[in-house]
């Protein structure tokens, strides 16, 4: 009878263990699935959501044009990208200053007071969850909640660099050419290279001025002018995601759904001065610092892979002399 009592014993150990061992493989089960939800959710951008369409009316949108940034310790160049974007109508600048150390702010300090720049700190940034840490840059996160906090201020706004510049072709300016894609919830543009034109330190004109060669072509990735209250959430900084009915075509109204195959710039292109002089390059990969995390930030030693200096291109230079003009006056004017 002992036996038999001593066998039971063991039997419900053992059936005890397997059920343990079932309940941990049902529990690993369980976490798994939820694991996969999560990154379902995180890799379809579910995390990134923007969701502006209900909450803007007509009457938020203050600005037909402005300009969304993150920017780093930009002190040396923002006055010429501010003066030159100006001059081609953009009205107002939300700038969201990620960490600078340099006197970046005290440059804004008039354009803040004549209300032309909102001067955004980046502990103002609140969109720190682990989910965004994990799958989003710092300008993704930066540019989120802009658009979550400033967006309906906005009829359009450029989601672009400190080293970008918006080239409108013609005799139109970038407000009349966004008249034909206000069906649309973005405009991709053309996003031309810039390179060093031979510079090895650092010239004492404009950027404008002293990098006229690019990169034959264009990029294959876009740059965006969205109208926000139709973004949805942003997959990357270069691919905006729409609500329903909204899409984002290039100036020829193709529908942007990955890499640009035959992108074009006739009507409006995107001057990035990326590389600048030598000198210049390496004083931002090494002692100035990037916007972008550490896998993507530029190194010295990258500078000839994208110092492209392949055709002339001047079409900037027709808005020079009143940039100058501009620059020449201490305070912000209308």
């Amino acid at each position: 009878r002992v036996a038999i009592t001593a066998g039971k014993v063991i039997e419900m150990m053992a059936f005890t263990k397997r059920l343990k061992t079932i309940t941990v493989l049902v529990g690993l089960l369980g976490l798994l699935y939820i694991c996969s939800v999560d990154l379902k959710f995180i890799l379809k951008g579910e995390y990134m959501s923007v969701s502006l369409q209900s909450s803007c009316t007509p009457v938020d949108k203050k600005y037909p044009l402005t300009i969304t940034t993150v920017t780093k310790n930009s002190a040396a160049y923002i006055r010429e990208w501010l003066e030159y974007h100006r001059i081609i109508g953009v009205q107002h600048f939300f700038i969201l200053d990620n960490e600078s150390n340099d006197d970046l702010k005290t440059v804004l300090y008039p354009y803040i007071e004549s209300n032309i720049v909102t001067y955004i700190p980046w502990e103002d940034v609140s969109y720190r969850n682990t989910h965004l840490e994990v799958i989003m840059n710092t300008q993704q996160k930066g540019i989120i909640y802009a658009l979550s906090r400033y967006g309906c201020r906005s009829k359009w706004t450029a989601l672009i660099d400190d080293d970008e510049f918006i080239l409108p072709k013609g005799n139109r300016t970038v407000v009349q050419i966004l008249e034909d894609y206000e069906a649309f919830g973005g405009l991709a543009l053309g996003w031309a290279w810039f390179g060093s034109n031979g510079y090895v330190t650092k010239p004492t004109t404009l950027v404008i001025e002293s990098y006229t060669k690019r990169k034959r072509g264009l990029h294959f990735l876009y740059k965006a002018i969205v109208q926000p209250h139709c973004v949805r959430r942003m997959k990357t900084i270069h691919f905006p995601e729409f609500e329903s009915g909204y899409s984002y075509v290039t100036e020829n109204f193709t529908v942007v759904h990955g890499h640009a195959s035959s992108p074009t710039s006739d009507i409006i292109q995107l001057n990035h001065y990326k590389s600048k002089s030598l000198e210049e390059w390496v004083y931002r990969s090494t002692v100035r610092g990037a916007v972008a995390e550490k896998k993507w930030r530029n190194k010295a030693d990258d500078f000839n892979k994208i110092d492209y200096n392949d055709i002339e291109d001047m079409d900037i230079l027709l808005y020079l002399p009143e940039l100058k003009r501009r620059l020449s006056i201490q305070l912000p004017h209308s």
